[in-house]
């Protein structure tokens, strides 16, 4: 018979250090009806945790949490139910030790330019049996939790967050009888989710992309109300984050609209968007991850037309080895020269004595080179 136990809160085992699996939270309901009719209550929303493997996990305990602020967020009364959802409604001898949905008052800690003085946990835990909650590399919802907003504007119930288990070890997902442990890591500590309903902008679309000449941020929205401006925002190592430009909104709008943004910069990169309001409240997306190589090489060729001799200057950020050579028009290699090309300006010259007058095209046997000139001989 296999036991999970936990002690304070924490499961004991082994922590898995190659496998990753995250943890968010997103909203999925806002009612603007006080919920009792009696306050401080203004509405209620719900919202789920979802887990994100880096690969396919089987989940034998699960310990979840989030930061609320209770000055706009309080626990149903009497207290709701957990709702379980996806893999987890349908997983075998499940049960919820753990229920804290009341919350416990902390010091205040600060994520994404948001303060938070209370957090929240709940637990599950498989019996007896084989591992049945599966988790893989699509984001999967766990449960949904309801609570009551306190706010009269977005967002009426304020903001949330999950801290990563390297911050909060009740954050975790177990597997293997206990044996193993996932602190669950948490891609959006520094983009809290904003709680309520009446959202400013509604976004359809999120990525970030590799390009030859960097990384492309794209987003798109379906509406947008009273919003002024999008802040594009870049980061090494999710915790410092800084603007690498900004766009402005439609303000309001009903109809699809999309956005774009280059990183020059590229490389291994964190991206989110914050979007800002006329009045000064912002919001920000999920964040995105890409490893972009920049090809930062560019070339030019003198004198055009040319005689008996060609000039290329070759500018790169890298060294590379490789072959400039000079077909005719018919596809026939005529010239070869052999090119070491180091980090900056790069020179080499070219003799076309014996080559008739016409057109020929300039090329490089390396793919990082991209070089496709078509140049003239004239006699």
């Amino acid at each position: 018979m296999k036991k999970i136990i936990f002690v304070g809160l924490m499961f004991a085992g082994l922590t898995a250090a190659a496998q990753t699996v995250s943890l968010r939270v997103t909203q999925s309901n806002y009612s603007s009806t006080d919920p009792d009719g009696a306050g401080p209550a203004t509405g209620s929303v719900s919202f789920r945790f979802e887990i994100l493997s880096s690969s396919p996990v089987l989940a034998d305990a699960l310990g979840l949490s989030v930061l609320y602020q209770s000055a706009n967020l309080m626990a149903p009364s009497p207290l709701g139910t957990v709702v379980r959802l996806g893999t987890l409604a349908t997983a075998v001898n499940w049960s919820q030790p753990i229920n804290n949905q009341i919350g416990n008052t902390i010091a205040p800690i600060s994520y994404g330019g948001q303060s938070f003085d209370t957090r929240m946990i709940i637990g599950f835990t498989q019996g007896e049996g084989i591992p049945n909650c599966a988790f893989g590399t699509t984001w999967t919802p766990v449960c949904e939790i309801t609570y009551w907003t306190k706010g009269t504007g977005f967002p009426q119930g304020g903001y949330v967050v999950n801290q990563p288990g390297s911050i909060l070890p009740q954050n975790e997902l177990s597997s293997d009888g206990g044996g193993t442990l996932y602190p669950l890591e948490s891609p959006n500590i520094n983009s809290p989710l904003a709680l309520g309903g009446a959202l400013p902008v509604l976004f359809s679309k999120f990525d970030a992309k590799c390009t030859n000449t960097g990384t492309l941020i794209s987003w798109a929205t379906t509406q947008e109300a009273n919003s002024s401006k999008f802040e594009i925002e870049r980061s090494t190592d999710g915790t410092t984050w800084a603007s690498i430009g900004s766009v402005a909104a439609a303000g309001n709008s009903s109809s699809n609209r999309a956005y774009q943004q280059i990183d020059l910069i590229g490389g291994t990169a964190l991206y989110r968007i914050k979007q800002i309001d006329k009045d000064g409240q912002f919001i920000y997306t999920d964040v995105a991850r890409t490893n972009c190589e920049v090809k930062n090489i560019s070339s030019v060729i003198y004198p055009v037309p040319a005689k008996d001799m060609l000039n290329v200057v070759i500018k790169s950020d890298r060294s590379v080895r490789t072959q400039l050579m000079v077909y005719d028009m018919q596809g026939k290699l005529v010239k070869k020269v052999e090119a070491a090309i180091t980090a900056g300006n790069n020179n080499f010259r070219i003799n076309l004595i014996g080559l008739a007058s016409g057109d020929y095209m300039l090329r490089s046997n390396d793919a990082v080179i991209e070089l496709n000139k078509v140049f003239t001989i004239t006699r």
